[in-house]
């Protein structure tokens, strides 16, 4: 009776253990299936998602390649002085892995240049410097080798999200020792306009008139100092552009004369009553003010026109009042394409006072004897043809032209015994030769004719002499152009 009584006892008991340990299999069961349900449901959310494609072979965040495409769109040269757009390299970076379009790229590019001058009259130095042209100094002949001009460019375009920035850094060997040319900086605030800071070209010039030369200087009658310090807005719309800027005047200098103002600021003049007028010297009040405006056609046809504004001033730290002026002038330009074998590009400017914005000008204004500032007028122009003969040659041809008012000149030269140009003529002509995008070259020939005014300032007794001269002289130049 016992042993049955714990017969059934442990059955039961093996009973209720079975049952026990069956309802925990059967809740973790339950939990397992609501956790794979949870993945399957995740693993289907991951399939209805598009695949990030493989990056290709060899690719990178960084890469580098030939040619400067990145920024050839973005016209930074002058007329025939671009390097071409399969020469130099680009650094392109990128922001990610599946490799979108670069956000940031920076291109660099250059030349070596060789120069090889024979002046058949007088040395004129590694330009043609119309100034040194001077009279009774036929016979001194003269040559020489160079590499001054060579050039290293780096430019950089940013996709951002405000909109793109550029920037360019360029400098060249001019004078011996590494110059900066340009350090200028754009960003496109909207799709139509663009603020720009640095130093630049000009806002008043055409970086499109003219032709190719050998020569550094190229003809008169054009852009005098070609490159300033500015503040410049820029409005685009398709081909057509308007500009405006503020930029550095270019009156004031260390010693107080200025660069496009002639004073007397380290001096006294005596004029005929023996009373000594003395005149402060240069100075800069007001930044110059610059518009353009042109429209860029299909085949390098151009239009433009452009103008500016400027303050001429001298300090009234001599013991007199200073005085102030205002110069002016206007440019018109227009290249023509003649049946895509030939390209005429013609340029006239007039102003009062242009100075130093006309190649072949002495100075803007002057201090006259009574130390008011008085301007000088002056025109230049300029005509020029470019011929394709082939594919790698072409024939250039340019004319120019400067004339100084005479009598503002000749007043100016004899007070302060100075040589002021009176008028200027120049002729180029050359052969540009590219066989391979690696390399150029040139043979130029030039003439110049100079007129001026060589003053012998005044005397004790207030009076002024001077001698109107003039002398031509005739140069031929190698130029060789290595781009790297």
């Amino acid at each position: 009776m016992t042993s049955s009584r714990w017969f059934r006892r442990a059955l039961l008991g093996s009973v209720a253990t079975v049952a026990v340990t069956t309802g925990a299999q059967a809740d973790e069961l339950t939990a397992l299936k609501a956790q794979l349900q949870a993945l399957q449901t995740r693993v289907n959310q991951l399939e209805a998602q598009p695949a990030a494609p493989e990056a290709p072979e060899g690719a990178s965040f960084i890469t580098f390649r030939r040619g400067t495409e990145a920024t050839a769109d973005w016209n930074t040269s002058r007329v025939g002085d671009a390097v071409p757009s399969d020469r130099g390299f680009t650094i392109a970076i990128t922001p990610t892995a599946d490799l979108p379009a670069p956000v940031h790229e920076v291109t660099v590019s250059g030349y070596v240049k060789g120069d090889v001058i024979y002046d058949f009259n007088q040395d004129l130095g590694n330009q043609f410097t119309y100034t040194d042209i001077t009279e009774g100094t036929d016979s001194a002949e003269h040559i020489r080798l160079h590499a001054e001009q060579s050039r290293f460019r780096i430019k950089s375009r940013s996709d951002t999200s405000i909109g793109q920035i550029r920037t360019l850094i360029e400098g060249d060997f001019w004078g011996g020792d590494f110059r900066v040319r340009h350090a200028w900086g754009e960003w496109d605030m909207t799709p139509n306009f663009t603020l720009g800071v640095g130093r630049y070209w000009r806002n008043f010039m055409s970086v499109d008139s003219g032709i190719s030369t050998v020569d550094f200087n190229g003809p008169v009658g054009l852009i005098g100092t070609s490159r300033n310090n500015q503040v410049r807005l820029t409005y685009h719309d398709g081909p057509m552009e308007f500009a405006v800027s503020i930029e550095d005047p270019t009156g004031d200098s260390s010693q107080g004369n200025g660069d496009d103002l002639l004073t007397g600021a380290i001096g006294t003049i005596t004029t005929p009553a023996t009373a000594t007028v003395a005149t402060g010297g240069a100075s800069d009040n007001l930044p110059d003010l610059n518009a353009r405006w042109q429209y860029s056609g299909p085949g390098d046809t151009l239009f433009l026109v452009s103008g500016m504004l400027r303050d001429f001033h001298t300090d009234g730290d001599l013991g007199v009042d200073g005085d102030s002026a205002l110069g002016w002038a206007v440019q018109g330009a227009t290249n023509i394409n003649l049946a895509d074998f030939a390209t005429l590009s013609t340029s006239v400017m007039y102003g009062d006072g242009i100075g130093n914005y006309l190649l072949g000008a002495s100075y803007g204004a002057y201090a006259n004897a009574n130390g008011n500032i008085d301007t000088i007028a002056g025109l230049g122009l300029f005509a020029g043809l470019s011929f394709t003969v082939t594919d790698a040659t072409s024939f250039n041809v340019g004319w120019g032209w400067t004339k100084m008012d005479s009598g503002d000149t000749r007043e100016a030269a004899d007070l302060y015994g100075e040589e002021l140009n009176r008028e200027i003529m120049s002729v180029h002509a050359n052969i540009m030769w590219q066989p391979v995008q690696e390399m150029k070259l040139g043979w130029e020939l030039m003439w110049a004719d100079r007129k001026y005014r060589d003053g012998g300032g005044m005397d004790s007794e207030g009076n002024t002499s001077g001698t109107n001269k003039s002398d031509d002289a005739w140069r031929a130049q190698f130029g060789a152009w290595f781009y790297f």
